[in-house]
């Protein structure tokens, strides 16, 4: 039986990436836009209205997440408190193993915002121990870091795009290289 894990990966794909760092603008920057993200991703039946606390901890998750996804392009992360993070949110959340038509699935007891946040870290738990988790990534270059699915064939991309971030890191490299000759 081969899943599709597409869906899942989108989700976690699109919920890191509501934060551009190269632009700065987040797009669940405050509870309203989050509670407005979780509805439009079905993560919730009817619009919510996150605490402060709540909002907070789905930010952290976010950055959590975030850490995983650099870990697994390689990037020096602390993979430990991040599970911290994430474990923190599914507890809060209460997140458990749940029977829906015979079948177990991690499932929150929450309906509201922490429902939703727990759903997100359910999808990073079920991911986590198949190869795709190992293809999503986030990207090296410092100002960009884009969570992306590396789709090349011997999972070798570092990069969320060679044009833009590959060919930065390239300059940086031939200027950083010049410079040494420069000086030396």
């Amino acid at each position: 039986m081969v899943t599709d894990f597409r869906p899942q990966l989108d989700l976690v794909r699109d919920y890191v990436n509501t934060l551009d760092f190269e632009t700065g603008i987040d797009a669940i920057s405050s509870p309203d836009e989050l509670a407005t993200w979780f509805s439009e991703q079905g993560l919730v039946e009817d619009l919510v209205d996150p605490t402060a606390d709540e909002h907070a901890d789905a930010l952290a998750v976010r950055e959590a997440i975030r850490a995983l996804l650099l870990a697994n392009n390689g990037v020096e992360a602390d993979a430990d408190a991040a599970s911290k993070t994430l474990e923190d949110a599914g507890r809060k959340a209460g997140l458990g193993v749940r029977f829906e038509s015979g079948r177990p699935v991690l499932a929150p007891e929450d309906d509201g915002a922490r429902g939703a946040i727990g759903r997100i870290v359910a999808t990073v738990a079920e991911l986590a121990p198949t190869d795709e988790w190992k293809r999503l990534k986030g990207c090296r270059d410092e100002d960009c870091r884009v969570a992306f699915y590396d789709k090349s064939r011997n999972r070798s991309r570092v990069w969320c795009s060679m044009e833009v971030c590959g060919n930065r890191e390239k300059a940086r490299s031939f200027r950083a290289r010049h410079a040494t000759r420069a000086t030396g």
